[in-house]
């Protein structure tokens, strides 16, 4: 399981080492081909299987004559970048991740489960210093359906 964070410097072309302990997970469990996704002010790495476990094999099922959903879609696909963990365990960020990301030197690597996130380092203390406000603060979801977790 990926859990904890990291602060990671970046290189000078472009490249994150991935925790030890997240490789080694990651290689166990499935494998060395991560999908990069922009959002939220960060970069989501999801493991190939993990992605296609999430997205890929409920795209079959949306309802593609609705254009919001080929429009979703297109995002989504259109940003996603397919890399490799190389041999000494990196992943290269391309330009246009790290600048959708505000990454310059830093980054936090943040394991959650079965996928990681990547921030700026300036981003990440800026967004855990914010205290937590609602979740439907954004109109995004009224909360209603999320589980309870005890601490």
């Amino acid at each position: 399981m990926l859990i904890s964070s990291h602060v990671v410097s970046i290189d000078a072309k472009g490249r994150v080492s991935i925790p030890a302990r997240f490789r080694e997970y990651l290689n166990a469990t499935f494998g060395d081909r991560l999908i990069l996704l922009d959002m939220d002010e960060c970069i989501f790495a999801y493991p190939l299987e993990e992605w296609q476990r999430r997205f890929g094999d409920k795209v079959q099922d949306l309802p593609t004559h609705r254009p919001a959903v080929r429009a979703h879609m297109r995002r989504m696909y259109g940003k996603a970048v397919l890399v490799e963990i190389d041999k000494q365990g990196r992943i290269l960020l391309s330009s246009r991740l790290r600048e959708a990301a505000g990454i310059d030197k830093e980054v936090v690597v943040v394991g959650l489960e079965n996928k990681f996130e990547i921030w700026g380092r300036e981003r990440w203390g800026r967004m855990m210093a914010e205290k937590p406000g609602n979740v439907g603060e954004f109109g995004e979801d009224s909360g209603d359906d999320l589980v309870e977790l005890e601490f």
